[in-house]
């Protein structure tokens, strides 16, 4: 059974179906640019209306530390994940110096995406590769890279616009950890869909 993170959040009752669906992981985007990005008074607000079990993610993208410490620490998360440049060795400050699982974004084009992350391991948690969603050919020869980098010992989710239509052949080919599910189960760009979200975390956890 895969885990599956919910990611791109921005109101209480998506969040809320998510969790009921059972979501393993809730991610919501403090990302400046970001379309879906939320402030930190609506993620304390969501939460605070949310089981204890439940598990945000705080996503950032070349975020300055300091701000990075004082999201974490005002909305308690004990998960962030890193969309930017960010350094090893920044994954590894954030991870040490706040006490929280670091998930790192990557997006996977060739075999030269894989060159990078061996200098990860050991630095976070989780990698999150986007298969960038283009034709058919191109997903499955993306799923074949995403396998290759379970020799790094890293677990992983794989993301990018994937549907619940797409989440057999993903698990078979990339056999990842998780999958990350975003635009690819939305209604709208702030809203997702109830029946995409509930398909995708079932065919995810392996229910039908």
């Amino acid at each position: 059974m895969a885990k599956v993170k919910i990611c791109g959040l921005a109101n209480y009752n998506d969040a809320l179906d998510a969790t009921n669906l059972g979501a393993d992981f809730l991610g919501f985007h403090f990302i400046k640019e970001s379309p879906k990005k939320v402030s930190e008074k609506l993620v304390l607000d969501i939460m605070s209306k949310l089981p204890p079990f439940v598990a945000p993610v705080g996503v950032f993208a070349n975020e300055d530390q300091k701000v990075i410490s004082k999201i974490v620490k005002k909305c308690s998360l004990k998960n962030i994940q890193f969309n930017g440049s960010e350094a090893p060795e920044f994954c590894k400050a954030a991870r040490e110096g706040l006490g929280v699982k670091v998930f790192k974004f990557f997006k996977l084009e060739n075999e030269e995406s894989l060159l990078p992350l061996e200098n990860y391991a050991g630095n976070v948690d989780y990698f999150v590769f986007d298969v960038s969603y283009t034709d058919g050919e191109t997903v499955k020869q993306n799923y074949a890279l995403a396998a290759k980098a379970a020799n790094i010992k890293v677990p992983f989710f794989i993301s990018g616009s994937i549907k619940p239509e797409d989440i057999e052949e993903a698990l078979e080919i990339a056999i990842p950890f998780g999958i990350d599910g975003d635009s690819g189960i939305e209604r709208l760009p702030k809203r997702k869909d109830y029946d995409k979200m509930n398909a995708f975390i079932r065919y995810t956890h392996g229910l039908k």
